[in-house]
């Protein structure tokens, strides 16, 4: 699954201030953190190379998927690792679909039995939610952004006698490029026993993207970002703190205190769990 692609992990200090925290809370059962990647059309090799990383150091992941590959396959012979959910894309002129009930069958077509969703630019509507459960087969939904709140828990949605989990997520990469104070830092979030789950995208993992400059240049050398090569890329990872540094770190803290894919958040919510 290794490529050498250019891209580097970001080096971590070992010395981490809050690592003591985070493993008290992990052997006291309280972590209750997850990783999930939006795959938003990246070329395979990036998409190799984040997995990769994922894989040394044994952290689960949940993928939420936009479009078929060969990277997509090899992520599906890893499920020890790795879940795969669906990111459909229900705006105007989504290339997944004429209609959103089109959209959503061909990401299930890619994901069969997929059973957690993040909708593309968080487009959600009691319509829109009403068609997912009725027509496919996603128990829990990661839609709901709440940038760095505390105290998040799952929350039970119910519909017209069903019910969809959904889990709100408190991290997310280009959120923070967009801020005046960008927390790239994340190990201190994992002091508070409560539910994080953090929002990465392949490609600003594999440019240390801090901004949107580097993501857009290769955009402009490879419109259709799916097919961009690695020589494209190359100069344009950046060194520093970025969405690559963040994801390091996260992977350095989670080897240690355990880590989750979405589905488990269902489990454990259903069976009474730490997470409810």
């Amino acid at each position: 699954m290794n490529r050498d692609t250019g891209a580097k992990e970001i080096p971590i200090d070992n010395s981490l201030q809050h690592a003591e925290t985070v493993r008290r809370n992990a052997e006291g059962g309280a972590i209750a953190a997850a990783i999930t990647l939006d795959t938003d059309w990246a070329p395979d090799f990036v998409i190799d190379e984040i997995a990769a990383r994922l894989a040394r150091r044994e952290v689960r992941a949940t993928w939420f998927v936009t479009h078929p590959s060969p990277a997509i396959e090899r992520l599906r012979r890893r499920p020890d690792l790795f879940e795969l959910g669906i990111h459909p894309n229900f705006l105007s002129g989504s290339t997944q679909g004429a209609s959103s009930l089109d959209v959503l069958r061909n990401c299930l077509e890619t994901v069969p039995g997929a059973t957690s969703m993040r909708t593309h630019a968080l487009v959600q509507s009691t319509p829109l939610l009403d068609m997912v459960m009725k027509q496919s087969s996603i128990a829990t939904d990661v839609s709901l952004f709440l940038p760095h709140m505390e105290g998040v828990r799952p929350i039970e949605y119910w519909w017209q006698g069903r019910m969809l989990l959904r889990v709100p997520y408190v991290w997310e990469d280009d959120f923070e490029m967009e801020c005046p104070r960008p927390a790239w830092s994340v190990a201190a979030m994992l002091e508070t026993p409560d539910v994080k789950i953090f929002d990465f995208h392949p490609i600003h993992v594999y440019l240390n993207s801090g901004d949107l400059n580097a993501y857009n240049t290769l955009k402009q050398r490879a419109p259709r970002l799916q097919g961009a090569r690695p020589d494209q890329a190359a100069d344009l990872i950046a060194t520093g703190s970025g969405a690559g540094s963040a994801f390091d770190e996260l992977l350095h803290a989670l080897a240690a205190a355990g880590s989750r894919c979405i589905s488990d958040f269902r489990v454990e919510y259903e069976l009474g769990g730490r997470s409810r």
